[in-house]
């Protein structure tokens, strides 16, 4: 702290008073000034703003705004009240250097260090369980809508049934089998529904942004910066990141890493550990190569590092002196297995990291979604750990597929990397076969249809678990690199697109005409014969009261 730091507090009430009474005792060396409004004295070293009450969106933004241009550089932390309501996404985009999110006095004192220093701070509370469910835009409503809709409301009923037999201890053997195995036929129904229907899947209540993240992330947000490098930026990821994977616990209903889901819960942090360290290993070289060389040498070096670092990442894992009976005699796992498995393709669906990774390194702001931001804007922090983290766990699963390979025909090292259920021969090989069937829909049916829709699916380490967030990207590229097969997919989508509207404008027609029969011709008409009817009934009657009484 630098002596005779002038703090500005602007706030009204028993909470801004008793704050600045707080700040004092603790800071007996700084000039103190309290106001309540924005034509407070600019002439200081820190701002704090007080919100003492729910302003609408448009009218903090525009204060925050007059602030900055009246402040100039001088730092400013904003404090939310109780029950604000706003945004988790438009709060990030805020000018401000500090945002806290009904801190206590202790946080607030230790927010102002950080930015004295040129650092900043953000800290926003957990949301509300009704801010979770928020309306989002969810496609075209119609009659494709409609249907998808009451076909996929259908499918959740039945799904809910069967989870909730599923879960009775009593259901075992055979009747288990046969409830999981409907479950993935229901799955995989309500997928076909929205194919055929043109609907979103997993990612149905995105909002319309380029990039869409399928919900607000529900925990607690804390991001501190010691300052705005863009390699302490990195070195903030890559601590999120590694108190994010130990506190990972379970890893399911995630289909497509069913690899690393056969993993046993500790092998599967040691890989997430060991991934990490060849990664802050890796970013190491590339500063000093960017640093010596340029940028191209630097890009050149992570490419060829991908298939090494999942090499030794597979060693630290099992360690490199580990040895472990097969055949009946003791084998070093490590290179037993690194002379058996294959780590060089790389996963087709992984999104590129390396371009916001050097612009961090040489102190260039990020390009999202067509929006430059500075290295130390939240948005941009949360977007590479994004990124790293899909990083991550797609290179796991990589690894994860290739021992599973070697523990089919190496027994004694299922007892060490895999669950307990996965231990029979036949348990591994349906496993196995799932993963195999799994890949070849998504290479022949599943990638095609994202490339063609722009979409690409990441995954977020977060909150003790796995989450999946699907974002707009432009692959135009590699939608003309796709095989013939591919490209016949992506034409049916296309051919449907085309169709569907003539057929939606079809089937209204023939709906109007039959409401025409209906009420114009089939109803007059059988108006007109109840009228006949009732006329008739009439004059009998009538007859009938006047007609003489027969003995």
């Amino acid at each position: 702290m630098t002596m005779n730091t002038r703090l500005l507090l602007i706030g009204t009430g028993w909470a801004a008073d008793s704050l600045f009474t707080y700040l004092k005792e603790q800071h007996s060396d700084w000039e103190f000034n309290q106001r309540s409004g924005r034509d407070a004295d600019t002439r200081s070293d820190l701002v704090i703003w007080l919100l003492a009450e729910v302003l609408p969106p448009a009218a903090l933004h525009h204060e925050l705004q007059l602030w900055q241009v009246q402040r100039g550089k001088i730092p400013m932390l904003l404090v939310l009240p109780t029950g604000h309501r706003y945004e988790r996404e438009w709060l990030l985009q805020l000018p401000v250097d500090g945002l806290l999110d009904q801190p206590s006095a202790k946080e607030i004192n230790e927010a102002l260090a950080v930015l004295s220093s040129g650092g900043r701070v953000v800290q926003l509370q957990e949301l509300a369980a009704d801010d979770r469910t928020a309306a989002s835009a969810v496609g075209t409503k119609g009659l494709g809508h409609w249907l998808f809709s009451s076909g996929s409301k259908q499918i959740d009923q039945e799904c809910f049934a069967l989870e909730q037999e599923l879960n009775n201890p009593s259901v075992r053997g055979l009747k288990r089998m046969l409830i999981q195995g409907r479950l993935r036929e229901l799955g995989m129904a309500r997928e076909l529904l929205g194919v055929i229907w043109g609907q979103p899947q997993q990612h149905e209540s995105e909002p319309a942004t380029a990039t869409s993240i399928t919900r607000q992330p529900p925990e607690r947000l804390e991001i501190v910066l010691a300052n705005r490098q863009g390699v302490t930026v990195l070195e903030t990821v890559e601590d999120r990141l590694a108190r994010a994977v130990g506190a990972i616990e379970a890893l399911e209903g995630h289909g497509a890493l069913m690899a690393l889901e056969a993993l046993n819960p500790n092998r599967r942090r040691q890989l997430f550990e060991a991934l990490l360290d060849e990664f802050r290993l890796l970013s190491e070289r590339l500063k000093q190569q960017a640093a010596e060389v340029g940028t191209e040498q630097s890009m050149a070096l992570w490419h060829s590092q991908q298939p090494l670092l999942r090499q030794r990442a597979l060693q630290h894992l099992v360690g490199a002196y580990t040895q472990m009976p097969r055949d009946g005699e003791l084998v070093p796992i490590a290179d037993a297995l690194l002379a058996s498995t294959n780590l060089t393709p790389e996963d087709p669906e992984l999104a590129d990291l390396l371009p916001s990774l050097m612009a961090l390194i040489e102190g260039r702001p990020l390009l999202i979604d067509g929006n430059l931001l500075a290295a130390d804007e939240p948005a941009a922090l949360l977007h590479l750990q994004q990124l790293m983290s899909n990083w991550l766990v797609r290179n796991a699963e990589l690894i994860s597929r290739e021992l599973l390979n070697s523990c089919s025909s190496w027994p004694e090292l299922r007892r060490s990397m895999l669950m307990p259920e996965l231990l029979s021969t036949r348990q591994l090989d349906r496993q196995r076969n799932r993963i195999n069937s799994f890949d070849r829909w998504q290479i022949l049916v599943e990638r095609p249809m994202a490339i063609y829709e722009s979409r690409r699916l990441l995954y977020d380490i977060g909150n003790g678990q796995l989450e999946q967030s699907m974002v707009r990207e432009l692959r135009d590229g590699e939608l003309r690199q796709l095989s013939w097969w591919q490209q016949v997919v992506t034409l049916l989508l296309e051919t449907r697109d085309a169709l569907a509207p003539q057929v939606e404008l079809l089937i209204n027609r023939l709906g109007s005409l039959t409401v025409l029969l209906l009420t114009r011709v089939l109803g007059r008409a059988i108006g007109l014969i109840g009228r006949g009817v009732l006329q008739g009934l009439g004059r009998g009657l009538q007859n009938a009261g006047t007609e003489p009484e027969r003995l």
